[in-house]
């Protein structure tokens, strides 16, 4: 999920394509998560391209501050 939003975050709005290289994951488990961020208004797609959400972008923050506590 983290590899996915920051994916999203850093290339605007990307394709499926994009996520699954740059997240390494295969298409059908990318899919899953990818629906999954939607439903939970982390990620929006239009036209095919996917973009982080505010919301989004505040739940990257807040796993970033995890991953540092534990560093």
């Amino acid at each position: 999920m983290r590899d996915m939003l920051e994916v999203v975050s850093k290339g605007g709005k990307v394709n499926k394509t994009k996520i699954v290289y740059g997240a390494n994951l295969n298409f059908e488990r990318a899919s899953r998560i990818l629906d999954w961020l939607i439903g939970k208004g982390l990620v929006m797609e239009k036209s095919d391209r996917y973009a982080i959400t505010e919301k989004g972008k505040e739940i990257l923050r807040e796993i970033y501050k995890l991953a540092a506590l534990f560093k």
